[in-house]
């Protein structure tokens, strides 16, 4: 885990901006919140993709970091419906999985195991284009 005076020396988060983590494991949850977190990000969570979809209805978060193996609609699934509707079509996603092969519409793909300062960069650069 880096500290905080490491991902904010090495990085230039959009601080203040929300990210919805998506991923059926507590354990890396919370290892992404608490990257993101660190990084200057508010971070919400949800645990499968029906669940994201009510968050970002809710939420229009700036950016989606989803894992793409998960119950009740998984990564492929959220972002192809993400992707359908005009309201949410643009928002970026980085998919984090542990699969290799293709992946339906994210913007960018991080395979596990994945170093933290990979997806605070692929976020501060998703963000910053506002796609």
């Amino acid at each position: 885990m880096l500290s905080e005076r490491e991902m904010n020396s090495d990085h230039q988060p959009l601080s203040g901006r929300n990210v919805l983590v998506v991923d059926d494991e507590a354990d890396i949850r919370f290892l992404l919140r608490t990257t993101l977190e660190l990084a200057g990000y508010i971070v919400v969570e949800a645990a499968h993709g029906e669940a994201a979809l009510e968050q970002v209805s809710r939420l229009q978060p700036d950016a989606v970091v989803t894992d793409r193996m998960m119950p009740r609609c998984g990564g492929d699934e959220l972002i192809r419906r993400l992707r359908a509707e005009e309201k949410t079509a643009s928002i970026p996603v980085v998919m984090v999985t542990g699969t290799r092969g293709a992946h339906s519409g994210a913007d960018a793909v991080l395979t596990k195991p994945f170093d933290p300062r990979d997806l605070v960069r692929l976020l501060g650069e998703l963000i910053g284009k506002g796609r």
